[in-house]
């Protein structure tokens, strides 16, 4: 009796991890269909004299260091380029067009509907880039823009610039074949992403006055972010393509240590070095705290797992019950923990004035990216708990909260045009759709100063990452491939073309490329 009530209660127990890996974790039939459609069978081409446009603009070494230490000088010449190659914009159609110098050295286009009851949405991208570092570890130095038939390499293909050329010239395009939009948008190209934001904050400044530009009514923004990535889960073939619904906060801390001086011949024990190597270490080995499945990262999984096989399809669909095993799966790689909670690093340490002299002082800075399950006050705390040393002092450099979660779904207009739009550009085949899913956007972004402006704000560059892609982003051998250059122009120019319809259609749109 005890046996057989026993295989009774694990039969239950397998039967509910089966009905919900095969029904209530089943594929959406719909993305094995054709796309929602718009209206044209426009495809837009990345021809020579494309090709040759991006590479000036990559070309020019707009480089943030920190605050308000950037390469000005190329910066604007950049700023000018991009005003004069699109100056027809504005003779051309000046009647709807208007472009805006910001904070001196930034962009923005605003491209007026006719129907003014429409509420009108945001583009984002940015002119800077990081510094290439050491140049011996690139392939072809990072501002010659070097292309082969496969890749252009340069600092800022991926971040931002080959969003900010194929946003352009998707504008220039659509305005070239439609005219005039019904809705009303606006293209913002901001000089300082990387380091002060002053772009960003004068652009929102600016849309705050303007209709639909408080309390959150644009309909929504969109900024550079996450990626379509390949062969990421096992047994998954399909391409996954994550729209960021929200980013991770930013926290800067200085640590600082003070004691008495003296000579190197006769040392105290410890010294200010080693006790603030002492709590770097602490920092580094203990991680904070896993925050899954109190974030947007829960989303992504459960939008991957009807497409899983078995086993793997058994195990995700009932997190309920796997979830530490999971934790501990996605602890194993830096670019997946990450999902799950705020990030440590230490980025820059100092101390001791000479050889022979015990130092005065030492000093660490701290980054933390912050989930949006946490907070810069938590993760402070947290640290104190770790280092567990009150003669270190703490200086919070900069703090940025996470961002709110913005809305996703089917039932989300501006989210369910940027999927049906993903879906249209970038299907590969009827077997093999993409899959498209709510993601956490790990780095920050400008989009975080457009809260006044919408509460749907997503993240998201149409570009096709693979493993040793991801590690090219602020790395070294930065480069992007012809073919997402191509599909990164028409993903633009469908989203401003899907975009003009006061409701999504019942029709399908079908694949144009």
């Amino acid at each position: 009796m005890f046996w057989k009530t026993i295989l009774i209660v694990f039969s239950i127990f397998l039967s509910i991890l089966l009905y919900r890996a095969y029904v209530v974790f089943t594929p959406d039939k719909t993305i094995f269909e054709s796309c929602l459609s718009s209206t044209a069978n426009h495809s837009l081409k990345f021809d020579q004299n494309r090709l040759r446009t991006f590479q000036k603009l990559l070309q020019f070494q707009t480089i943030s260091y920190e605050v308000n230490k950037q390469n000005f000088d190329e910066i604007k010449k950049c700023r000018n380029f991009i005003k004069e190659h699109y100056h027809d914009l504005v003779t051309n159609y000046s009647e709807f067009v208007d472009l805006y110098d910001i904070a001196e050295y930034s962009l923005l286009y605003s491209i007026q509907g006719k129907n003014l009851n429409l509420k009108p949405f945001l583009f984002s991208a940015h002119m800077d880039v990081v510094p290439a570092r050491d140049l011996n570890r690139w392939k072809y130095p990072p501002f010659d823009a070097h292309t082969d038939k496969d890749f252009i390499y340069a600092r800022g293909t991926l971040d931002d610039k080959g969003n900010l050329f194929a946003m352009m010239e998707a504008l220039k395009e659509y305005l070239r074949v439609y005219g005039q939009p019904s809705r009303t948008f606006y293209v913002a190209l901001t000089h300082n992403e990387e380091a002060g934001h002053s772009g960003a904050m004068g652009i929102a400044h600016h849309l705050s006055k303007q209709p639909f530009g408080h309390n959150g009514q644009f309909e929504f923004v969109l900024d550079e972010g996450t990626t379509i990535l390949e062969e990421v889960f096992p047994t998954l073939n399909n391409p996954i393509a994550i729209i960021g619904v929200a980013e991770k906060g930013y926290m800067s801390i200085k640590y600082r240590i003070d004691t008495a001086s003296g000579h190197s011949s006769m040392p105290s024990a410890p010294t200010a070095i080693g006790i603030l190597a002492r709590a770097v270490d602490k920092l580094e080995s203990t991680l904070q705290p896993s925050q899954f499945g109190r974030g947007p990262e829960l989303s992504l999984l459960h939008g991957v797992t009807p497409y899983l096989k078995f086993p793997l399809r058994l195990v995700m669909s009932n997190i309920w019950l796997f979830g530490p095993v999971i934790q501990w799966v996605l602890s194993q790689k830096s670019g997946t923990d990450a999902l799950q909670r705020t990030t440590t690093a230490v980025t820059f340490i100092s101390g001791g004035e000479k050889d022979n002299v015990l130092p005065t002082s030492a000093s660490a800075t701290v980054n933390h990216r912050i989930h949006t399950a946490d907070s810069c006050q938590k993760i402070l705390e947290n640290n104190r708990r770790i280092i567990n040393d009150d003669r270190l002092i703490s200086h919070i450099n900069s703090c940025s909260e996470p961002s709110p979660i913005s809305p996703y779904g089917k039932h989300i207009y501006s989210y369910h045009i940027l999927e049906q739009t993903i879906r249209q550009i970038f299907e590969k085949d009827h077997h093999q759709p993409i899959i498209v899913v709510p993601g956490l956007m790990l780095g920050a972004t400008d989009s975080k100063l457009y809260t006044n402006l919408s509460k749907n704000l997503y993240r998201f560059s149409p570009f096709v990452y693979r493993h040793d892609d991801l590690d090219r982003l602020h790395g070294d051998n930065e480069r992007i491939r012809h073919s997402d250059m191509q599909r990164g122009l028409n993903f633009y120019f469908h989203v401003i073309l899907n975009n003009q319809l006061e409701n999504i259609p019942e029709t399908k749109l079908k694949s144009e490329l």
